[in-house]
This record gives structure tokens, sequence and C-alpha cells, in this order.
């Protein structure tokens, strides 16, 4: 009974629930959630059917919504990476309009600086020649201007090209051993006659314990330098009530093994910034105001540059400035030790005894700390009256023991006439002595025993080396090397191709052309032009020729293809012809320029406009040659000179005209036409007793008698002119009288020969 009611309960089950579950397995199975149960009201399983009915409903609804999501994902994701992609293409391209536009910058950049350093050789290079012919003072004066303002335009070109390369990440530093007192001695020589100009008073101090032979970049250090410098100089002036100066100091913050930190400061006492112009200072294109922009011009690059390179070389750069009392800029910068350092040594001047007169403050200072390196035995004096006490005091010195009496004589410390009276003292004549003045042509004056330096400013290397020469610890060497550079002459181009000097200038321009000939020429040298690279290259296959000169950018071959082809052709060669130097001359001053051409086998590289100094000690180093005086020249000369007791010394005029013997004569007669003049002048204006006239034309007067060699006649004209200086009426008309009588001397004798 049991087992019937278990069975027939079971069938019912099973007859109500199958219609539920088969559909549920299959919606279960395949995820195929619209299907639907079988409702039956009149049961609970209708109702279990319904409520699962409604139950698929939901998740169908859901895989719906599911499926939908995915599919707005999907989109979503195509957009995103189709964004992406345009994205990435517009960064791309205009990644390559930066380039571009980059390249283009630095092809423009190139450019101007190749057209502008072309014509300003010209100007510059002929400069440097005019500045070797006979000039009277206003002459010169004025060659220094135009010389200057070149140098300017070419400063605020460099500005413009070093501040592009830093802004772009590509400025790199050289790290060579490198001499701060050439550095700062370099730039003081420099703004020396910008500073005259402005009547402003330029000092240098170097600590004599900064070693030589650091490792640093001397042209980006000589820049930061400068552009301070400069700036210090140019904001600076004298007035009634004080004398503008500016000073440049290097002094050793600390020593290591491996480095020293050098402190550099530029110290003026000029107009001041405001807190607020200091804040903008070294922001690019900016001088503190726009006013002051249009007051002293420039770029407004200058501090921002020297922040920059400060930076690269892991140094600091600051600034402390108080209105109208002056300005200190100060640059910390570490340099490295190598192993070419040479320190100044301190026993030089031990056996040395010196006496120092400056009434100059900071001179003292200075010329003091430098002695006391030295381990000098000096006295310091202030004022004249101590030196006479001091003379009075002196007595004989030991046979080892050297006497040098210092003194500065620069700005009229010290006249002539007291300089005269010490020389000639009783007590001082085992003396010698070393007058620092800022009057060049008081060195004509010097002797055996009086050293006249010209040194302005006052330069470090300059004083130890006259002090040593006074000493008799040094030979006067330099005075040796003029008196044999006087009388170079070119060859002709047979005889320079016979002795293997014979140097061969490819370049384009015309003007370029005449002046770099005459610029080799004045320096003793025969030159052959090419007019492009395809004819040098021939030329120098007719003939190997020991230096090539050659432009970079020129038609039909450039410089780079004429040294690849040069270099080619003499390794493909098995002749013992002589080896080839190529230099290049370039108005590309861009950074990289040097190394590319030095890669591809040239031996140097000079950029435009060439400076006469640099272009000789850059031949001296690849083609250097002997001065050769002109010795029949010379003896036929002091022959004529002893037999006619001749006022004229042709040796001196031979040293600033040549040996050509027209041009003496030209510039003879011109001399007699235009001395007459200027005696009339003069003697008005000794009778109207104008000082000051009179002292000028006295000063042109013995210049240009030099510059014909009437050594005599300037003899009289400098004590004329002392004597103007120093007041002496009573003396002043024999003065002029024995001038008047030496130049009918000179006039008579020229009439006569020519």
């Amino acid at each position: 009974m049991a087992i019937s009611i278990s069975y027939l309960c079971n069938r019912l089950l099973h007859r109500y629930l199958d219609p539920v579950l088969k559909p549920l397995h299959t919606a279960v199975r395949d995820e195929q959630y619209h299907v639907r149960l079988d409702e039956h009201r009149e049961h609970d399983f209708g109702l279990l059917a319904g409520l699962i009915n409604r139950l698929l409903q939901r998740i169908e609804k859901g895989e719906q919504n599911d499926q939908q999501a995915e599919h707005n994902i999907a989109q979503l994701r195509q957009e995103i990476e189709q964004r992406i992609k345009e994205r990435t293409d517009a960064l791309e391209t205009a990644k390559l309009t930066a380039e571009k536009a980059n390249e283009a910058k630095s092809t423009f950049l190139a450019t101007m600086s190749h057209e502008i350093r072309t014509p300003m050789n010209g100007i510059i290079g002929t400069m440097d020649l005019l500045r070797k012919t006979p000039l009277n003072n206003a002459q010169f004066r004025m060659t220094d201007t135009i010389r200057e303002s070149s140098f300017s335009l070419l400063r605020i070109l460099d500005d413009i090209l070093d501040f592009s390369k830093i802004e772009a990440g590509k400025l790199e530093l050289e790290s060579i051993p490198l001499s701060l007192v050439d550095i700062i001695e370099a730039v003081g020589r420099i703004l020396v006659s910008v500073a005259h100009q402005r009547q402003i008073d330029l000092k240098l101090f170097i600590d004599p314990r900064i070693p030589d032979g650091l490792f640093g970049d001397p042209v980006r250090l000589r820049q930061i330098l400068y552009n301070l410098a400069g700036n210090a100089i140019k904001f600076t002036s004298t007035t009634p009530e004080k004398t503008g100066l500016v000073v440049i100091r290097a002094d050793l913050l600390e020593s290591t093994i491996d480095y020293c930190q050098v402190l550099f400061s530029i110290t003026d006492n000029g107009k001041g910034m405001t807190k607020r112009q200091i804040n903008y200072v070294f922001q690019p294109f900016n001088q503190a105001e726009g006013s002051i922009t249009r007051k002293f011009g420039g770029t407004g690059l200058g501090l921002s540059i020297c922040q920059r390179l400060t930076s690269l070389m892991y140094g600091q750069i600051e600034v402390q400035s108080e209105l109208d009392k002056g300005t200190e800029f100060r640059v910390q910068i570490p340099l490295r030790r190598s192993d070419e350092v040479q320190q100044l040594d301190q026993e030089l001047l031990r056996d040395v005894q010196l006496v120092l007169f400056s009434t100059d403050h900071d001179n003292t200072e200075h010329l003091s700390c430098y002695l006391d390196y030295l381990s000098a035995d000096y006295h310091s004096f202030q004022r004249f009256e101590q030196l006479l006490e001091r003379a009075e005091q002196q007595h004989l010195l030991p046979p080892k023991v050297k006497g040098v009496w210092l003194l500065d004589a620069t700005y009229e410390q010290i006249s002539s006439a007291q300089i005269t009276q010490l020389v000639e003292h009783s007590k001082l004549q085992q003396i010698r002595f070393v007058i620092i003045t800022n009057l060049i042509e008081l060195t004509e004056l010097s002797s055996e025993r009086v050293i006249y330096l010209h040194s302005s400013p006052i330069c470090r290397s300059h004083v130890i080396d006259a002090i040593l020469i006074a000493a008799g610890k040094k030979t006067n060497v330099l005075l040796e090397q003029n008196q044999q550079q006087a009388f170079k002459t070119a060859p002709t181009l047979e005889a320079a191709r016979r002795k293997g000097q014979l140097i061969l200038l490819a370049e384009d321009n015309q003007m370029n052309q005449k002046v770099i000939l005459d610029q080799l020429n004045a320096l003793g040298y025969a030159a052959e032009v090419a007019d492009d690279g395809a004819i040098a290259l021939e030329m120098w296959r007719n003939y190997r020729y020991p230096l090539i000169l050659t432009d970079l950018h020129m038609p039909n071959m450039s410089g780079y293809d004429l040294t690849e082809a040069v270099r080619k052709e003499a390794l493909q060669a098995n002749d013992d012809s002589q080896f080839t130097r190529i230099i290049a001359i370039t108005a590309n001053a861009l950074k990289g320029e040097e190394q590319k051409c030095l890669s591809i086998g040239m031996d140097g590289y000079i950029t435009k406009p060439i400076e006469l100094n640099i272009l000789e000690s850059l031949l001296q180093r690849w083609l250097p040659q002997q001065a050769t005086p002109n010795k029949e020249l010379i003896e036929q000369q002091g022959a004529r000179e002893a037999r006619y007791q001749a006022p004229i010394c042709f040796t001196t005029i031979a040293n600033y005209l040549g040996n050509d013997p027209a041009k003496h004569e030209e510039h003879l007669n011109f001399f007699v036409q235009q001395v007459q003049p200027l005696l009339n002048t003069l003697e008005t204006a000794l009778q109207e007793r104008e000082r000051s006239l009179a002292r000028q034309q006295t000063h042109q007067l013995k210049a240009m008698a030099k510059s014909v060699g009437a050594l005599t006649m300037t003899e009289y004209a400098l004590q004329l002119e002392e004597a103007c200086a120093d007041k002496d009426w009573s003396s002043l008309q024999e003065h002029f009288r024995q001038l008047q009588t030496e130049f009918r001397n000179v006039e008579n004798y020229v009439r006569q020969r020519y």
C-alpha cells in the first residue's frame, strides 16, 4: 500500500515538474534565457514556473545589457585608439615641423653668421693693416673706434648664436688646460680702450696662489668675464665728484688635490640697481628696464648667457648692488687640476730688494700682494718725499742682491721731473727702475737701467717680467723679436716656391682674396690664389703647396670636398712630396664646424674676420719662417748715414714702411709739407701760453718725426712736450728753437736727396 502511494506521488510530481525542468535545463545548457515555462495558475507549480520565467526574463535582460555594454566598450576602445592614432600622427607631424623649423633656424643663423662675417673680414683685416702704417693720434683713435665697433657687431652676433645653442641644449664646453692669468689680462687689454674712452679706471687682480693648467673652457670663461666687465664699464661713468672704477678679480677660495674653487668678481662704482631690477637682470632680452635698453643698447642676452654658461660649468653666479653705489657680480666656478699644473715660484724675488711707490690704494694693495707672495724684500711708499728720504738712506747692495724701484706713474702719480731726480740721485746709481705708465710713447725712453712698462691696465705678468728683467734674471726677448720682425718682407712667388714656403689661398670672394693676401704679405708670406675648390685642386696637383688656406663654401668644389680630394690623392701617391697642411678660413662660427673640419682631415680652423695676430700665430705653427733682414740695404743706409750724418735714420723708417725707397721718398716729402703748418701753430700757442694746444701740437710732431726716422727731431719734440707738461715757460722757447733748427736740417736733407 505504501509502495503504491509512493509510486503515485512520484508520478504526480514528475508530471508537474517535467514541464518546468526540461525547458530550464535547455536554457541553462544553451545559455538561451529567452525560453519561457508553461505557467499553471491552478496549483503551486504554475506559480513556481511564473517566478522562474520572471527570473529568466531578468537574466535575459541583464545579458542584453552586458552585451550592449561590451558593444559600447568596444566602440569606445575603437574611438580611443583612433584618437590616440590621430594624436600620435599630429605629434609626429609637429615634431617633424619643429625639427624642420629648428634646422631652418640653424641654417639661417649659419647663413647670417657667414654673410655678416664675410664683409667684416674686409673691414677688420684692412684696419689691422692700416694700423701698421704711420698714423697720427687722431687717425689711430679713429681706427680704434672702427675696430671696436666691428667687434661689437660680432659680439652681438655671437650672443644670438650662443643663446640659440643654449636654448636647444647643443652648447658643448671644452675641458682643456688654461691660464687664468692669460684670460683675465686679455679681457683687460681688450676692454681698456672702452674704459679709457669713458674715463674709467680699469684694474685687474689675479690671486698669485691660483695655478696655471686648470681644466676649463677658456673661450666661455673669457666670454663670461668679458660680458660682466663690459656691462660694468657700460653702466659706470666718471663725474667731477668721483672717478669711475671697475675691478676684475680672481681669488682662490679653496684648493684640494683634485679641484680649485675660484671666485671671479667684477666690481664697479656705477649707478647700481634696485631690488626689482636685480630680480629680472638674468632674464633674456632684458636690461633691467626698457629705458636702459634704449639708452645703452645691446641685445639683453649677455647676463642670461653668463648665468647659463656658469651653470654648465657647475658654478653659480650672484649679484649684489646698491643704487647709486655700485654693483658686484660674483661667479664661483670649480676648476679641475690637470697634470700640467704650474704654480708661480714663491722664491722668484727672494734676492731682490724692492721699493714700491703708488698713491693709488688699489694698485698698492694688488702689487703688494704679488710681492709678498714672491718673497720680495720691499718697502711701500705713497708720497714722493718718502722716496727722497729712502734714497738718502740707500746703502751699497751686497754683490748678489739686486735693487729695483717699482714706480707707479699711471695718471701722473709721479712726474717725469721727479723720476729724473730719482734716476740721477747719487745714492741710487746701483738701482734699476721699473716705471709703470699708461702712456705708450714713454716706452721709447726705456734704457738698460730704466724700464718704462706700458701696462694699461696693470697686468701681473707684465710687472713680474719687468722686475725680473730689471734684476737681470730675465732677458728682454720681446724687443729682439720685434727688431727681427721689423724687417719681414714678402718674397716673390718663385723665391717662396724654391724655399717650400708658398701658400695656396682658395677663396671665391674677391674682397677677401685681397685682404688675406695683404695680410699674408705683411707677415712675410707669398701666396697664390684659386677662385674655387676645383681650381685649387688642379693647382695643388701641379705643385704640392705646404699650406692651403681654404674657404669652406665655394662654387664648383667646397673646402670640404677639396680637403677630401687632397688627402685621398696624397695617400694614393707614391712620391715623397711634402705633406700639405690645410687650414679652414670660414665665416661660419657655429659650434661643430671646427670638429667637422678636423674630422675630414683639416689641420686647423680660423673664423672670419681674421685678425692679423691670430693669423700670424697660426702660420708660425704650421709654416714657421725665420725673419731675414735685408742686410745689404741696411748696410747701404748705415754707410750713407755715417758719411753724411743724415738727420734721417733709414733703419727706423724701414721698420714702419718696409724697404721700398719709393715709399721712403713719398712719406719724407709729405712729412716736410705737413710739419711747417704745425710749427707755425705751435709757435703761436707758445706765444699765447696755450699750454694744452702747444702740448698737443708737440705730441703730434713727435709721432710724425719718429715715423719717418727723424730721431733727433723726435728727441727735441719730446723735451718740448715735457716742458709743456711741467709749465716750464723759461725753457720752452729754447726747446722750440732747437726743434725748428733740426726741422730745417731734415728739410734740406730731403730736398737734396730727392
